[in-house]
């Protein structure tokens, strides 16, 4: 099962996945969780330590080539990837960073993209394997096609204007790249009203909603804390609903039909 995370800055798609990616290796999947956000914030709500961000590794330099035709594909198999750059997690999850820009103006990391989308690719496809991808906060990466190999797209939204349309813009040019399921989680959802307002945008343009997700302080709790939301507060109630959107994502992949 391969999902990639999309959804505008500051929705919570980071948190979701990294909480995700977790809740999946506690129920036996082999987890690999891919950063593909420039400011890299992943591996914090995996429970890596903090003091750790600024040291893990990324992707090597040769990591991808052209070849005869022009196109860009790895250079290195999946297996000596995670050799070089993978970082153990909570749960048995594994962690790839892409890259992190650590000196300006530096050039464009168009190849990190494609090396993100072959990473995709190449991960295992069995019922007991998820590639979970936290994709950066734009749509550019559906324009260069960074998560064409992913079995379902899901966009994070918040209840208002912006942030749907944001998912909506993303839904279409998922199915454009011709993604199988995609779908929106609501996110920071108050109350029945709030749940309203996204469920009623979904269908008006024929969005399946995939799971809710409440608003909850134990994010903000746990980022002032430099925990990871799992690891501070397991109990609160939007881990409780990432635990059980995560079942489902499991028990419909499993089915092969995942939700959206």
């Amino acid at each position: 099962m391969k999902l990639a995370i999309a959804g505008k800055g500051g929705v919570g798609k980071t948190s979701i996945t990294g909480t995700l990616a977790r809740m999946m290796g506690r129920r036996g999947r082999r987890v690999l969780a891919v950063d593909n956000d420039l400011n890299p914030n992943l591996s914090l709500t995996l429970g890596i330590p903090a003091a750790r961000i600024s040291s893990l590794p990324t992707f090597p330099a040769e990591i991808v080539r052209r070849n005869e035709e022009g196109v860009y594909e790895l250079a290195m198999s999946l297996a000596e990837i995670c050799d070089s750059a993978a970082v153990s997690a909570p749960d048995g999850v594994s962690l790839l960073v892409a890259a992190e820009p650590r000196e300006a103006a530096t050039g464009c990391l168009g190849a990190m993209h494609m090396a993100v989308r072959g990473v995709i690719g190449a991960a295992p496809s069995g019922d007991e394997d998820v590639c979970i991808v936290d994709l950066e906060a734009s749509t550019e990466h559906l324009l260069v096609a960074t998560a064409e190999h992913a079995d379902a797209m899901y966009a994070v939204v918040e209840p208002y204007g912006t942030s749907l349309e944001t998912g909506r813009r993303v839904a279409v040019l998922a199915r454009d790249l011709g993604l199988p399921h995609v779908a929106l989680i609501a996110n920071k959802v108050r109350d029945e009203s709030d749940l309203a307002i996204v469920a009623a945008y979904a269908e008006r343009h024929g969005i399946a909603l995939a799971g809710a997700v409440p608003h909850d302080d134990c994010f903000h709790a746990a980022e002032r804390a430099l925990r990871a939301p799992l690891d501070h507060d397991p109990d609160a109630p939007a881990i409780r609903a990432i635990d059980d959107l995560a079942a489902r994502l499991i028990a419909d992949g499993n089915s092969a039909r995942l939700v959206g």
